[in-house]
């Protein structure tokens, strides 16, 4: 009796070892049924449209179809429609620049579609016209009108539709010129400064990091008598020929005692175009914004 219980309890044992070890070799989600979990349906929420664009005053409509004569290629009904967008989004830049006839002064095109919010910090900085400037002279001179040596304040309005227009002043050596816009949606528009090839030269760089500036000062710090490039930004279009706004040009030097003949106004990437709108207020002893004699 006593021979055989021993080996009986070692083979219950190892039997007992065997069980153990193939429990605990299973996996752990073997042997468990799945469970069919009823959870109720999620109720969607309702679909809200979004809410209509504040209406925002729009300056005249384009009458004369100026759209299409000076940006070919652009349709008046899809530039009105764009209007709706966003005001920090840029038009896909055009495959075909214009040119005046007979020159190679390029026609403003749009590339930024018509700001219909009062422009902010954020929308200023995005708005990068020196960067326009340097993908336009790629065809050709920018157009700009010089302003006559008398001349101290006139009436205009910006492109359509690229929403800017630029103006030349010839400065004296160590002489300040200071640029003032005027306008009824002052809010709107902002000045730049800018040299020759359409960057902000010495004596420039306050009006460019202003955050909005609608007057600007600028000193000449050159051994040389230099032409400054001014732009009136107008992306909103609120100027226009019934509702133009006014330059104001105030010089430190007396202007018929000083002989600023030799300043070149068509220079690095400009080319002078005469501002056919611009109404002075004063005689110029060159014409109404047109190439110096």
């Amino acid at each position: 009796m006593r021979t055989w219980f021993p080996q009986f309890r070692v083979m219950s044992v190892l039997t007992g070892l065997s069980l153990v070890s193939g429990l605990c070799g299973a996996s752990p989600q073997e042997g468990r049924v799945p469970r069919s979990q009823a959870s109720a349906p999620r109720e969607q929420p309702a679909f809200r449209p979004a809410p209509a664009p504040t209406p925002v005053a729009q300056p005249s409509g384009d009458p004369d179809n100026r759209l299409a004569r000076v940006a070919p290629g652009y349709q008046a009904s899809n530039h009105q429609g764009s209007n709706q967008r966003g005001s920090d989004q840029p038009l896909t830049r055009a495959h075909r620049v214009g040119l005046y006839p007979g020159t190679h002064v390029v026609i403003p095109p749009p590339f930024w579609r018509r700001c219909t919010i009062r422009p902010t910090a954020r929308y200023w900085g995005l708005r990068d016209l020196s960067g326009e400037l340097q993908w336009l002279s790629r065809t050709g001179n920018i157009p700009v009108s010089p302003i006559g040596d008398t001349v101290d304040t006139l009436s205009d309005f910006a492109w359509y539709p690229s929403g800017w227009r630029a103006y030349g002043i010839a400065v004296p050596v160590g002489g300040t010129v200071q640029v003032e816009v005027e306008h009824s949606k002052l809010g709107w528009f902002r000045l730049l400064l800018v040299d020759q090839w359409g960057r902000p030269g010495p004596g420039m760089l306050e009006a460019s990091v202003a955050h909005q500036p609608v007057l600007v000062t600028y000193k000449n710090p050159n051994k040389v008598a230099t032409a400054i490039y001014v732009i009136v930004d107008d992306p909103a279009w609120w100027s226009d020929a019934q509702n133009p706004y006014t330059l104001l040009v105030r010089r430190d030097w007396d202007a018929a005692n000083t002989d600023l003949s030799q300043v070149k106004m068509v220079s690095g990437l400009w080319g002078a175009t005469p501002s056919v709108s611009a109404q002075f207020r004063r005689p110029s002893l060159t014409g109404p914004a047109v190439y110096p004699h």
